[in-house]
């Protein structure tokens, strides 16, 4: 049995099916972990979703993904909280006849997973760097539980998008809207903070190394975010495409590396420590998202 942990797939079916069949999935006997993002501009949505409920109702044990802010998006339009963008490609999964079971299995993904028995976790965006991992999980269980009751989900998906607040305080549990829209960023948006551990949104568009003359830093860089209490973990994560999976922290593995950009489908085994990469087949513009 095998581990294998795959970055944002963003729909991109095709190159998903290619990689599983070059790294010799197993399914129902391999596991496989996704760092969320599974939909939203990419060209086949409808048919990654299909394949992934599929396999989880087959095999409930040995798929596990998490939450991406294209997934939580996703759930926003559902309830008529965002209107669809071109761009997004969702039309065709508010279309399909199996909508109920998209949206049943996005109620049972978390922000967070974790395996204490493999030591490891996954995020879609990482863990703030205030945080270990027992205690992100205590936040990403509060947010699961809004998710799983209608009227809170929808209270709070409506008052999800801000930049605000941008740091985490004890006092922010008193403060519900802020308290889970802070959660929610930091597991789904965070890519840069800094030294204060103040997450930053305004340079996501530069490198690395320019947002560092800013002093703006990658949020891997602070703190024990891959720690479970004391033990050490590997924490997987996605989400930030231009990152090109180059995290050089221990225990700390990027993984998006931007196939609906047109670059790459990367995925790791945690079993044999090695990285696999499927080239994307096009890039976003094929399908006339530039509206």
């Amino acid at each position: 049995m095998a581990t294998y942990v795959f970055g944002d797939l963003h729909g991109c079916f095709d190159e998903f099916k290619l990689l599983l069949a070059r790294i010799g999935f197993n399914a129902g006997i391999d596991e496989l972990l996704l760092t969320g993002d599974l939909i939203g501009r990419g060209p086949k949505p409808v048919e990654t979703l299909s394949y992934l409920v599929d396999l989880k109702n087959k095999c409930p044990e040995k798929v596990h993904a998490v939450l991406g802010n294209h997934d939580l998006n996703f759930l926003a339009v559902i309830l008529g909280l965002r209107k669809t963008k071109p761009r997004d490609n969702l039309d065709v999964v508010l279309k399909s006849p199996r909508l109920n079971e998209y949206l049943d299995f996005y109620h049972h993904t978390p922000l967070l997973y974790v395996d204490n028995t493999k030591k490891l976790a996954l995020a879609h965006a990482g863990i703030y760097p205030m945080w270990t991992i027992d205690e992100a999980e205590v936040h990403a269980k509060v947010i699961s539980s809004i998710l799983s009751n209608p009227i809170k989900e929808k209270l709070f998906l409506s008052n999800m998008y801000a930049d605000h607040p941008s740091m985490y305080e004890e006092e922010l549990k008193h403060h519900d809207l802020n308290y889970h829209r802070f959660v929610v960023n930091s597991f789904t948006r965070m890519r840069l903070c800094n030294k204060d551990m103040v997450l930053d949104y305004g340079h996501s568009d530069c490198s690395v190394k320019e947002a560092s003359e800013d002093k703006i830093y990658p949020w891997f860089e602070f703190g024990k975010p891959n720690y479970y209490q004391d033990t050490k973990y590997t924490l997987f994560f996605g989400h930030w495409a231009a990152l090109n999976a180059k995290c050089d922290k221990d225990g700390i593995i990027a993984l998006d590396t931007g196939c609906v950009w047109g670059n790459e489908l990367t995925c790791y085994c945690v079993e044999t420590k090695k990285k696999y990469a499927q080239k994307a087949l096009g890039k976003v513009e094929r399908l006339n998202n530039k509206k």
